[in-house]
C-alpha cells in the first residue's frame, strides 16, 4: 500500500503488529472515507499507533469508511487481537460510527447447505456513542436482500461486568431464538470501572477453534478478563478461511443499547491501533 507505514512483526507465533514502521502483513482496502498512518500518541506501549480516520460526513457502511486488510486471506483457527483506542465522538453527539475488527470470508456460497449465503465472521466492535459496551458477534450465514442471518452476539457493559445482550437471531433486528447450552458463558464479566475505550486503550483478543470461540480483554490489574467462552453447536461456528480488518465506518441503522445514534461525524474521527495480533 503506497504512502502508508506499517511495522514489521516480531517472528515469533503469534505474529503481532507494533505500528511503528512498514508491513508485509496489512493493506489498505479501497475503502473511499478515510485515511491510514502511523503517529505518535500516548498510551501507546512504544509511543506510536496506528490511525484510522474516518473523514467528516462519510456515507453509510464499511464500503464507505477507512479499513485495513490482511494481504493473507486464509487464516483460520487461532488467536487473534488489537490493543486499540476506539473512535471518539466527544462534542459530536449521538454518532453512527462502528470501531471493528474481525476475521471476514469472501466466500458467500451456501456450501452449509441451509439456502442463505454463507458469512463467515468473527466480530469486535465498539458504537461510538457507547464506548463503554463490547460488542462481541459470530456469523455463519447473512443474505443483505433479505436480512435473514444466522449469527450470536453478545453485549457487555465493561463499567459493571454485566452481560446486556445474548442472541442468537434467525433476522436482523428479530427475536432471539431459544438459548442453546454453551451460548451464554460467563453470565458476567469482571467489572473494569470507568472503562471507556475510546479514552483508553483497551486490549481485546478472541480465540477461534473448530469447536469454540473465546473472547477475553485485561481488567486493571492486567488479569485476564474473559468476555465469553462460546460453546455452542460447532454449526454455528465460522469454518472458512477468512481475513482478518480492522475498521471505522458509519451507521445510520445499528442503535446502541441506550437508544439511537445515527448522526454523522461532522469533523474527522479516528481510532488509534497500537498493535494487532495474527496466528502464524
Amino acid at each position: 500500500m503506497a504512502g502508508v507505514l506499517f511495522a514489521n512483526s516480531a517472528a515469533a507465533a503469534p505474529v503481532t503488529e507494533n505500528w511503528t514502521g512498514e508491513s508485509p502483513h496489512f493493506s489498505q482496502t479501497s475503502a473511499p472515507g478515510g485515511t491510514v498512518g502511523t503517529v505518535s500518541t500516548s498510551g501507546a506501549d512504544d509511543g506510536r499507533a496506528l490511525r484510522l480516520t474516518l473523514d467528516a460526513r462519510p456515507g453509510v457502511g464499511p464500503g464507505n469508511g477507512v479499513e485495513i486488510i490482511s494481504n493473507d486471506r486464509t487464516y483460520r483457527y487461532g488467536t487473534y487481537g488489537t490493543r486499540i483506542r476506539t473512535a471518539d465522538c466527544t462534542g459530536q453527539g449521538r454518532l453512527g460510527v462502528v470501531t471493528g475488527t474481525f476475521t471476514y470470508s469472501s466466500n458467500h456460497a451456501d456450501e452449509n447447505g441451509n439456502g442463505l449465503p454463507d458469512n463467515d465472521e468473527i466480530d469486535i466492535e465498539v458504537l461510538c456513542a457507547q464506548p463503554h459496551v463490547v460488542w462481541l458477534t459470530i456469523w455463519t450465514d447473512y443474505d443483505g436482500a433479505t436480512g435473514a442471518v444466522r449469527k450470536i452476539s453478545r453485549a457487555i457493559d465493561m463499567r459493571t461486568g454485566k452481560v446486556l445482550h445474548n442472541c442468537y437471531m434467525h433476522v436482523l433486528g428479530g427475536p432471539c431464538q431459544p438459548e442453546l447450552p454453551g451460548e451464554n458463558s460467563p453470565a458476567s464479566v469482571t467489572p473494569v470501572p470507568g472503562f471507556d475505550s475510546s479514552k483508553q486503550f483497551r486490549t481485546f483478543m478472541f480465540d477461534w477453534q473448530p469447536d469454540s470461540v473465546t473472547f477475553w480483554g485485561y481488567d486493571d490489574s492486567g488479569r485476564k478478563n474473559v468476555l465469553w467462552e462460546y460453546r455452542g453447536p460447532a454449526s454455528r461456528i465460522p469454518d472458512k478461511p477468512s481475513a482478518f480488518l480492522q475498521n471505522v465506518w458509519h451507521t445510520d441503522a445499528w442503535d446502541p443499547l441506550d437508544g439511537p445514534a445515527r448522526e454523522q461525524p461532522r469533523t474527522a474521527i479516528s481510532a488509534h491501533v497500537d498493535s494487532t495480533t495474527l496466528p502464524r
